[in-house]
């Protein structure tokens, strides 16, 4: 029983952590979409981070950003549209609808898994918060077959308090706590 209890405990907090991860190759969007895309990536870092953003680049060879806000966090660009993971994330969902045309449950397939996880936040919508939450680091990568777009529950800085603070994303907290309770769960059997 109590080694039931474990792996139950272990295998919630795998999946808290799950990454969603999108992977394409950036030489099959044309460099000057990819630019756009990096442009709006940049727009959306400096919205988020309140017009003041500490790090803000983004590669449109490799489709790599790097945002961080002044406080130290990164916002949770995966939530939103114009951002580097969405572009990513709607490209893959492109890819795999194509690539299941005439199968009516393999498309279905692409909307669960690829297009209902990508961003929706209008970022014009975004209000200012007087103080910021620790949220969960965001990057993106490249490795020799494409970029990806990813969202891990990789810890941030601690909380402080400033005007230019990255919006807290609730989802991305809700995982944080599941992870928390696993770890609570765990650390009693032991």
């Amino acid at each position: 029983m109590r080694n039931s209890v474990v792996f139950v405990a272990l295998s919630a907090l795998g999946a808290v952590n799950a990454v969603k991860n999108f992977t394409i190759d950036p030489s099959a969007v044309p460099l000057t979409q990819r630019s756009n895309w990096c442009s709006a990536q940049g727009n959306t870092c400096s919205t988020l981070c309140d017009g003041n953003p500490k790090a803000n680049s983004c590669d449109p060879n490799l489709l790599t950003f790097n945002c961080l806000c002044q406080n130290g966090t990164a916002p949770g660009l995966e939530y939103y549209t114009q951002t580097l993971p969405t572009f990513i994330c709607q490209e893959a969902y492109s890819e795999c609808n194509a690539a299941n045309v005439g199968n009516a449950q393999g498309q279905k397939n692409c909307t669960a898994s690829i297009q209902d996880q990508c961003g929706s936040l209008n970022p014009d919508n975004y209000t200012a918060v007087a103080a910021s939450s620790s949220a969960p680091a965001t990057s993106a990568t490249a490795t020799d077959k494409g970029a990806s777009a990813s969202a891990t529950n990789t810890p941030a800085p601690s909380s402080t308090k400033s005007a230019n603070g990255a919006m807290p994303t609730a989802v991305g907290h809700l995982g944080n706590g599941a992870a928390a309770v696993a770890l609570g769960l765990f650390a009693y059997l032991l």
